[in-house]
């Protein structure tokens, strides 16, 4: 027993130091987010006035044109749609320094955000320990030790190799070059659209997470601080539904269950909820690469539905 303890804990020691090392160094798994990230905060940055800021994964990046809001609104508009796998509390957290006084903030999250658990995923751990180890720090010890704890043993090994020599830029995949002056993804064309691309869309099914009311979750938890936050500096919070793929069983007596709980959720904490979830779900025609992403014209009349939507809501311009 003895031995199996010494064991253990020199094999923890040397794991411990082997995270602790790469801690800050750059990988190339991570290099789109945080590009992606610098770009939306540059934009943040160089607007003074009251402004829209849409706070999400990737399905408001690719299913939301800011440029089309401001073009018909006039209003400033930023399209903060990043990652989901980043797990919600990541997502609002980092969304804080994008935000002032006088603000309106869209939450078109997707229905993953409302049933998650806390548990770092291995976007998360990549991202934070390459690019935001403040973000590490700023975590309570539990917290601290539950996302270093989740580091594969391929992670520790692609960070040691970061460590000494530079990654390989990889050039296939999303690029930030395509990225606007308003945070929209532009480069989910469908007429630019791979075999590959157009197989994984037919063969999308119905999301398992879209089952059952929920009434409490980490996630929920996540949610309300952050709108308890924005409220205490003046912002405005108002709520949609992601752009997903439409299938017949979201109707089911279940599906509907688990819509209107988080339409009560939002009630309950006096947050505008836009729109019916199946207003945002479409065919499988309108979409680009998964079941959260519209292509260019599936953007355009999901952002033509929601302008309607939030025009008597919007800052003035």
């Amino acid at each position: 027993m003895k031995s199996i303890f010494s064991g253990l804990l020199i094999g923890s020691i040397i794991f411990l130091f082997a995270v602790l090392l790469q801690i800050g160094t750059p990988t190339e798994s991570s290099r789109w987010i945080d590009e992606i990230y610098t770009i939306k905060s540059n934009i943040a940055n160089s607007i003074k006035k009251p402004k829209l800021v849409i706070v999400s994964g990737s399905n408001a990046l690719f299913g939301i044109s800011c440029s089309q809001i401001h073009e018909e609104t006039l209003v400033s508009c930023i399209n903060g749609g990043t990652h989901a796998g980043l797990g919600i509390d990541y997502i609002l957290t980092r969304a804080h320094s994008w935000l002032k006084s006088g603000d309106l903030v869209l939450l078109p999250l997707e229905y993953t955000h409302y049933t998650y658990d806390g548990k770092p995923s291995n976007v998360l751990t990549d991202y934070v320990l390459a690019r935001d180890p403040k973000y590490l720090l700023s975590l309570n010890l539990t917290d601290q030790v539950r996302l270093i704890s989740g580091i594969s043993f391929k992670r520790v090994e692609q960070g040691i190799v970061a460590k000494f020599k530079t990654p390989q830029r990889i050039n296939s995949g999303y690029q930030s070059k395509t990225i606007n002056d308003y945070g929209d993804e532009t480069a989910n064309r469908k007429a630019d659209m791979t075999q590959q691309q157009i197989k994984a869309i037919a063969k999308i099914t119905p999301n398992d997470k879209i089952y059952e009311s929920i009434n409490s979750s980490h996630g929920m938890s996540s949610i309300i601080k952050f709108i308890n936050w924005c409220a205490s500096h003046n912002i405005k919070v108002i709520a949609t539904w992601p752009n997903t793929v439409w299938f017949d069983v979201y109707q089911e007596p279940k599906q509907q269950e688990f819509f209107k709980s988080i339409e009560y959720f939002y009630k309950r904490h006096g947050v505008l909820i836009l729109g019916k979830p199946e207003d945002f779900m479409y065919d499988k025609s309108m979409f680009y690469d998964t079941d959260y992403h519209l292509h260019d014209l599936g953007v355009n009349q999901r952002t033509k539905q929601l302008i309607d939507l939030i025009k008597p809501y919007l800052p003035s311009s």
